[in-house]
């Protein structure tokens, strides 16, 4: 395991993976935009720089953060449902500069599966992603980019959607009636596993390439959601539309780590306890 990481971006996933790195006696480093988070951060023993990364330019003692680092977790969405007008790539293309320029030449770079869209059926690794949001084109957009500086040692983690206790789909979706797509599959992981499969890459320098995080079970939305609601004691969602989709959405992974039931805990359910 590295002995200094820095975790670019500290918000739902990075600070519970820095919390779980500094638990193993690593030394984290850790960002935040906000001046107001500095507090939280080193209450958690994580070393804080608040750092903007822009379009334009790096807004922080970036040079300081990266000094020193054995590897750095990109945890940075795009963010265009605050802001649409967002350009996501120019500000990965900055810290990239950025990163070559320093000693550290581990990256793992936190991505998304909207990069293949929602109309490419069953898709892996080697499938050519084809993003049918702009959320997912930028993702893509900054994969290449960071695939493609041969001076690092990159992994991209193509992460489902994303739940724990306090951030469950079926919070949003209870008690809501006339739902649609009913016979989807749900591609989901766990925020338990998403740090697993982070500190597998930091644990081995030389794990490189693409590796699609999802559970390898995909029950369909009806079902999965149905029994959630029961376990977490609320009204679960009424669905309507139940006819097989024509090209069900499954992402699967050909990794031994993205592929193994055994390595990802599962998905969540209300009687599993969290970090």
């Amino acid at each position: 395991m590295s002995k200094t990481v820095g975790v670019l971006g500290c918000g739902w996933l990075g600070f519970p993976l820095a919390k779980s790195l500094i638990r193993e006696g690593i030394s984290v480093r850790g960002t935040t935009t906000s001046q107001d988070r500095i507090t939280d951060l080193e209450a958690a023993g994580i070393q804080p720089f608040c750092l903007q990364l822009t379009a334009e330019e790096i807004q922080g003692p970036i040079a300081s953060f990266l000094q020193g680092l054995d590897a750095l977790v990109l945890n940075i969405p795009p963010g265009l449902r605050s802001n649409p007008e967002t350009r996501y790539t120019p500000k990965i293309i900055h810290l990239l500069d950025r990163l070559e320029q320093s000693d550290c030449k581990r990256l793992i770079y936190v991505s998304s599966t909207s990069v293949y869209g929602n109309k490419q059926g069953s898709v892996d690794e080697d499938t050519p992603p084809e993003p049918d949001s702009e959320s997912g084109r930028q993702l893509l957009e900054a994969e290449q980019a960071v695939l493609s500086r041969s001076g690092l040692k990159t992994l991209v983690l193509r992460f489902g959607g994303l739940l724990a206790r306090d951030r469950h789909p079926v919070r949003f979706l209870s008690g809501r009636s006339g739902m649609q797509n009913g016979r989807d599959p749900v591609n989901l992981i766990h925020r338990e596993d998403c740090i697993r499969l982070i500190r597998a890459g930091l644990q081995d320098p030389e794990l490189t390439g693409l590796i699609n995080g999802v559970y390898p079970e995909h029950p369909v939305k009806s079902e999965y959601y149905t029994r959630e609601a029961k376990a977490a004691g609320i009204p679960p969602p009424q669905y309507e539309d139940n006819a097989q989709p024509a090209t069900p959405k499954i992402v699967g992974s050909n990794h031994p780590l993205g592929a193994q039931k055994a390595f990802l805990r599962g998905i969540y359910t209300f009687d599993r306890s969290d970090l």
